[in-house]
């Protein structure tokens, strides 16, 4: 790869990662020329200048704001921010565009005002940072896109403007298939590549009742299909279907709480009851079994020798047919000379007989199954027969191994809801750092870890995607362990009154304004209490007693009586104009 072409590559890269940390931040890449494609320049690139787009180029103002990357025997010269258009068939948007500028230039004290400024067509501002070109994109999109956004919001003219989603999709489409073909030359065949800018890591957090367990079902359905339901029932539906599917499912729901462990999560033991025997048992996890099927997807995907080995349990199937089948004894030889007859199986045991006696003997299946996936080596009296038996199953594995063509990738979701309830370095392990974008199997730094088994090798594939929800009332952001906090990206849910029915929207908006004076926003009440179906009316007393009110006690917990709360609940009706009244009780607070 040329320098150029990683630089292409390196500012393609990085300008994802901006727009997955800030969906407003979108650009158009470049979109039509395969030429340019086949030789890895994924942005326009006019010989000694790349071009990033920020706006709707050519539809409508012909490239009016972009950033300008100008370079030399392909190393980076000069970042400029360009504020303009070309032919004077736009010169009727002169005044627009100066007056982005000037709100540029006054809003921000880095800035200097373009040298030239008699070419009121084309204003190119030096960005602050020379050649370190990553730091000038970051201050493009934390310091100067907010006082555009603002600009040409006030200019009315956001649908003219900015970049859509839909339409951002759409390029990034184009060049993930051609980036993805030139790339991973194993997969030229395969163009069902989801395609999504969804974090890997994320989790929902907010105030209870804002919706976050509600979000995570369109969301999934969202990484899962790379599009949007038609309507949130469709989501629903869909969801309830997929989380039904034993077999290859792609999607997972669990909830976290205090005494979930590692060995729930991903893998350990649990205790079985055979007939009157105490015993233990391998348990896999919800983590460890999504992880074997997206990586097994993505393996399929991506690989064009793919082979499919056998389970142990479809070898064994294999092996014992005849017995269940047709009641005949299957005969396995010794190395020494001579053999031995399995006659009877159940879910526990084998029983054979040895040539030369008529006593019959037993061998674990469990163990026969730890033998053959070398977990562990049988040495005692009857290992012979053990070991026989494991030639045997591996000898039937070569022959039902098979070739697998080329799969479509698809995405694999798990929802962990009260993500933060949970003891997440006991429940997460080691397997915290695997969690990482650039630690995913099938990424740059793709790690694999050794089990505590000792045995079993895990890694957590790319096409993983964690949700998690958190309830900042019962934990806040900032108690949250360092380790999970850097390893997701988080999005706010906070009460949104335009969902609340609208007679009591100044009574919910005042109550949650109090709140936040006291106790803060991770604190106030969720739209969702003050919400019907239906168009149905909302009984506001219901709802108070028996859920509004007994919640506002627990975050007052401490007062020593309940008249803070009767204060907020008063206030609140006083200013939405109600005539319900605060039944007197020294034990518990009702209105009425």
């Amino acid at each position: 790869m040329t320098k150029l072409q990683q630089l292409h590559e390196d500012i393609y890269s990085f300008l994802m990662e901006c727009h997955k940390k800030n969906n407003d931040f979108r650009f158009f890449p470049r979109r039509h020329n395969k030429e340019k494609f086949k030789e890895k320049l994924w942005l326009t690139d006019n010989s000694d200048e790349i071009l990033i787009g920020l706006s709707l180029a050519r539809e409508t103002y012909s490239h009016c704001l972009s950033l300008n990357i100008k370079h030399q025997n392909e190393s980076v010269k000069s970042f400029k921010l360009q504020i303009g258009f070309r032919g004077e068939e736009y010169d009727d948007k002169l005044d627009l565009f100066m007056g982005l500028a000037q709100s540029i230039l006054d809003n921000t004290s880095e800035l200097k005002r373009p040298t030239n400024i008699e070419d009121k067509r084309i204003l190119k501002f030096d960005l602050p940072f020379g050649v370190d070109w990553k730091a000038n994109i970051i201050y493009f999109i934390e310091k100067i896109k907010p006082i555009i956004d603002s600009y040409i919001k006030g200019q009315k003219l956001d649908d003219t403007f900015f970049i859509s989603e839909d339409s951002f999709k759409k390029a990034i489409e184009v060049v993930e298939i051609e980036r993805h073909s030139i790339l991973h030359t194993p997969i030229l065949n395969n163009t069902n590549i989801p395609i999504n800018s969804y974090p890997l890591n994320q989790i929902l957090y907010g105030p209870p009742g804002t919706g976050k367990t509600y979000s995570t079902v369109e969301l999934a359905y969202k990484i899962i299909h790379n599009d949007a339901p038609n309507s949130y029932e469709e989501a629903r539906n869909w969801y309830k279907t997929a989380l039904a599917n034993t077999e290859d499912r792609q999607v997972e729901f669990i909830t976290f709480h205090q005494n979930y462990s590692y060995e729930d999560f991903v893998m350990g033991i649990k205790p079985q009851l055979s007939e009157d025997t105490l015993g233990f048992r391998e348990h896999k996890g919800i983590f460890f079994e999504i992880c074997q099927r997206a990586l097994k997807n993505l393996q399929q995907a991506t690989q064009a020798d793919y082979q499919e080995t056998p389970s142990f349990q479809e070898v064994f199937d294999t092996f014992i047919a005849d017995l269940i089948q047709n009641d005949r004894p299957v005969e396995v030889g010794l190395k020494r000379g001579g053999s031995f007859s399995i006659t009877k199986v159940n879910a526990k045991n084998i029983e054979f007989k040895k040539q030369s006696g008529t006593s019959e003997h037993t061998l674990s299946i469990q163990t026969l199954e730890e033998i053959y996936s070398n977990q562990r080596e049988f040495t005692s009296g009857l290992a012979t027969y053990y070991n026989q038996i494991v030639e045997k199953l591996r000898e039937i594995a070569t022959g039902l191994t098979r070739k697998i063509p080329i799969q479509p990738l698809r995405n694999f979701v798990i929802i962990i809801d009260e993500i933060n309830r949970a003891n997440i370095s006991r429940v997460f392990g080691e397997l915290i750092t695997l969690i990482e974008e650039d630690k995913r199997w099938g990424n740059e730094f793709e790690t694999e870890v050794r089990l505590p088994d000792g045995v079993t090798k895990f890694t957590v594939p790319k096409n993983l995607y964690i949700i998690g929800t958190m309830n900042t009332a019962d934990k806040s952001i900032a108690l949250l362990d360092i380790a999970l906090r850097r390893r997701f990206e988080f999005t706010a849910l906070y009460p949104d009154s335009s969902k609340v029915s609208p007679n009591y929207q100044t009574f919910f908006e005042s109550l949650n304004e109090q709140i936040i004076a006291k106790k803060g926003i991770d604190f106030s009440i969720g739209h969702s209490y003050f919400m019907t179906k239906n168009g149905e009316e909302l009984d506001f007393v219901k709802t108070m007693n028996k859920k509004v009110i007994p919640l506002l006690n627990e975050y007052f917990y401490n007062a020593k009586d309940n008249k803070l709360v009767a204060d907020l609940v008063e206030k609140a009706i006083a200013k939405a104009g109600f005539t319900h009244t605060i039944v007197p009780s020294s034990y518990q607070l009702l209105i009425q």
